[in-house]
């Protein structure tokens, strides 16, 4: 697939490079592949759990400007973590289309866990993208402004304020057929509001996926229907919001995206480009009541800039904590 000639994106990097200021945010953070190793203590894990590694990575947004170089950073990294399993987090695409699904398709299939392999939706991969308003409400993104002045305007105009309202058009939007497809041509199991129950060594553990938060599609009362309380449980939810809905449910360790990490970490500008109703989950690990919530600052972005919210894999090790 040719690629196709962005003029802002053009100046964008031509400012960029011209830029002393531009040239670490654009050109070499991004690139700048980091892992993230964290042990959690996990209350009355069955000892086969004990040291279940789990490997989590998020945000791909993957669109032609996506090197081939950096795809194959990315798998040698995940594959040298020697997973016990690995999820994705959502955001596997951007804006809602499937381009070149042939490499998509190389890069998920180069990628391997004894335990499985497990993914859930983002707000980008829908048949629409899913954004946030001038009204502050989730609503579909239109897609007639490039993404970087879009950023521009939400930098230097009137701050937005999040309503929490999804509109009808987002609500309306479906699955996306083509990339449920695609993934069924890898080794990653799709969830979308649903438990899986997966033995390992004897023993077992619940995955539950959930739908994506800002398109109203988050059904936690229909994910753990056949949830087994007898075994500990991983909850895949992109949005770190959604933990709203989740408080009443159960959920050992929660593993979210969607932030970026702030992604441009700068005083003022991060929250006028990151519209969260719970700013403080920005990126890193939260202890909320009984659940442990930790979101990944994620791999790719839509508009290419990075400051201080370098890439992230991580590698999380289940410990057991007793009673």
């Amino acid at each position: 697939m040719s690629k196709k000639f962005s003029p802002s994106l053009f100046l964008w990097d031509l400012w960029c490079t011209v830029s002393i200021v531009g040239i670490w945010p654009r050109f070499i953070e991004p690139n700048l592949l980091t892992t993230t190793h964290l042990k959690l203590p996990i209350k009355n894990l069955p000892s086969e759990l004990q040291g279940l590694k789990i490997v989590q990575f998020s945000d791909l947004h993957m669109n032609p400007k996506v090197k081939d170089n950096f795809l194959n950073r990315l798998s040698k990294k995940i594959n040298c973590l020697k997973p016990d399993m690995i999820v994705f987090c959502g955001d596997l695409i951007n804006h809602g289309k499937v381009r070149q699904p042939e490499r998509i398709k190389k890069f998920l299939n180069s990628l391997t866990a004894p335990y499985g392999c497990f993914a859930i939706y983002g707000n980008h991969d829908y048949s629409g993208c899913i954004t946030v308003n001038n009204q502050g409400d989730y609503d579909v993104w239109q897609g007639s402004n490039s993404q970087i002045s879009e950023g521009f305007k939400r930098v230097f105009g009137p701050k937005v304020v999040l309503s929490k309202k999804v509109t009808e058009a987002a609500k309306s939007i479906p699955e996306s057929l083509e990339l449920r497809q695609l993934w069924s041509e890898t080794p990653f199991t799709l969830l979308h509001n649903e438990t899986q129950l997966i033995p390992i060594k004897g023993s077992h553990l619940n995955i539950t996926g959930l739908g994506e938060y800002i398109l109203g599609k988050c059904k936690p009362e229909t994910a753990f229907a056949t949830h087994d309380s007898h075994y500990p449980t991983l909850v895949l939810a992109h949005n770190p919001d959604s933990i709203s809905n989740l408080e009443n449910y159960p959920g050992d360790v929660i593993l979210s995206g969607h932030t970026h990490g702030g992604q441009i970490n700068l005083p003022w500008i991060w929250r006028k480009l990151t519209l969260m109703e719970n700013p403080h989950l920005k990126k890193g690990l939260f202890h909320i009541k009984d659940h442990w919530l930790y979101v990944n600052r994620g791999i790719g972005e839509s508009m290419p800039f990075r400051w201080f919210a370098y890439p992230e894999i991580l590698s999380l090790t289940l410990e057991n904590h007793g009673k």
